[in-house]
């Protein structure tokens, strides 16, 4: 039997150069400066994507049958996978005083993640998404590492770009 071979035309990307960056969010809404940013390093994956809103219909042109129609709105999403806690982590202790509301924003919950799919570097895809830290949760096993959980919600939805 032969081996079997990648058909022509079929792409595909690995995830092991992605780069999850959190800063501060800036108490104006803008993105904060490069500097402000540190990489947040996840033991897994990090999930984003989008929702597009819709509202149903029922009535007696649709003869009774529900339709979905698109109401124009968006909703951001984000999962972050588990991260391996060590007290001077600044990525991490940026997450914690957000869940904290202790980053000195105006709603205190803001934080402003880059994500890199492919990685750092000039031309290459990012990801721009407001963030806030709805949960922070820390485990402390008897055998094994701490680890820390996030539950996040994002502002808006993830604005596509690339990096200078």
């Amino acid at each position: 039997m032969a081996n079997p071979t990648k058909p022509a035309g079929t792409q595909y990307r690995f995830g092991k150069n992605a780069v999850v960056r959190v800063a501060p969010g800036m108490a104006d809404g803008t993105k904060p400066l490069a500097a402000s940013f540190k990489v947040l390093c996840l033991v897994k994956d990090v999930s984003i994507g989008l929702t597009n809103g819709k509202i149903s219909l029922e009535n007696f042109c649709t003869n009774g049958n529900t339709i979905d129609i698109p109401d124009g709105t968006s909703m951001g999403e984000m999962t972050i996978g588990t991260a391996n806690w060590t007290e001077g982590d600044l990525a991490l202790q940026i997450m914690e005083a957000a869940a904290q509301n202790t980053l000195g924003t105006d709603t205190g919950f803001d934080v402003w993640v880059e994500v890199c799919p492919l990685g750092i570097g000039t031309t290459k895809p990012i990801y721009d998404l407001p963030i806030w830290v709805e949960k922070w949760d820390m485990k402390i096993p008897d055998k094994g590492v701490i680890t820390v959980d996030h539950t996040v919600s994002v502002y808006g939805k993830p604005q596509p770009g690339t990096q200078a």
